[in-house]
């Protein structure tokens, strides 16, 4: 009778590990979750910490949410008889999302893996508080004030992009392609009037300074030209690239 049941019980242990290894498989290609680290933002703006969530609702459709905190280059004009400040408080946040369609008729593979195209709306907002000294030519006196700037994005596109997934678990997310209408808004000013120096003039310069850090706005003057002193609003053609990593669960 042993010899008998020697084959039934070793023909039902791999039966066992047959199934034990195919739910293995079929769990660690079943992970619907993805958190992300914005590698690009790192690259265009001071102390960046953006990171994304993506969750797979249906086949090959997922949203994917998006929030951080990044400060904007610190920006310094030339501006005749004034010096900044080397010191400044600078702080910003943003968040945005995407729902995905991954082109089922072109990757290999279901989502979120392969090509995808996603409508887009993301949000950012910078503001940047530094001290300027201005040195009176006809006087030679030297007075202080602190200059406020602050400034929003609002972006409304779409988006083409590839995401790799590599060992089930990690993933490498490229937008390659962006494309958007937004609405930029610009305030900055002074918190008291500098004797001899003209402030309208500074908030244009620093304006002007932050516009081309933008490709596509720099020289464009705002639809509705400037509202009042030290604010300027504008809507023009914007875009949206950037590379994440992260680790699906």
């Amino acid at each position: 009778m042993k010899n008998l049941n020697l084959p039934f019980k070793i023909s039902s242990f791999f039966t066992v590990v047959l199934v034990v290894y195919s739910a293995a498989v079929f769990s660690q290609s079943d992970f619907k979750n993805s958190v992300k680290f914005n590698v690009s933002n790192t690259l265009l703006y001071d102390n960046s910490y953006q990171f994304s969530y993506e969750r797979m609702i249906k086949e090959n459709q997922s949203i994917n949410v998006f929030a951080g905190y990044q400060e904007f280059p610190l920006i310094t004009v030339d501006i005749t008889d004034v010096n900044f400040d080397k010191k400044s408080d600078r702080k910003g946040y943003s968040f945005g999302a995407d729902y995905r369609f991954y082109l089922g008729s072109i990757n290999k593979f279901n989502g979120p893996r392969g090509v995808y195209l996603a409508p887009f709306i993301s949000f950012f907002q910078f503001e940047t508080d530094r001290n300027i000294y201005y040195n009176n030519p006809d006087t030679g006196v030297v007075s202080s004030s602190n200059l406020n700037s602050k400034f929003n994005l609002t972006n409304v596109g779409g988006e083409l992009g590839y995401q790799f997934v590599l060992w089930d678990r990690l993933v490498i997310d490229c937008v390659l392609f962006g494309p958007s209408i937004t609405r930029y808004k610009f305030n900055t000013k002074l918190d008291n009037n500098i004797e001899g120096l003209e402030n309208n003039d500074v908030y244009q310069k620093i304006i002007e300074a932050i516009k081309d850090k933008f490709p596509g706005i720099d020289g464009i003057s705002g639809d509705e030209g400037i509202e009042k002193k030290g604010v300027q609003s504008i809507t023009a053609v914007g875009f949206r690239y950037n590379v994440s990593i992260g680790y699906r669960f």
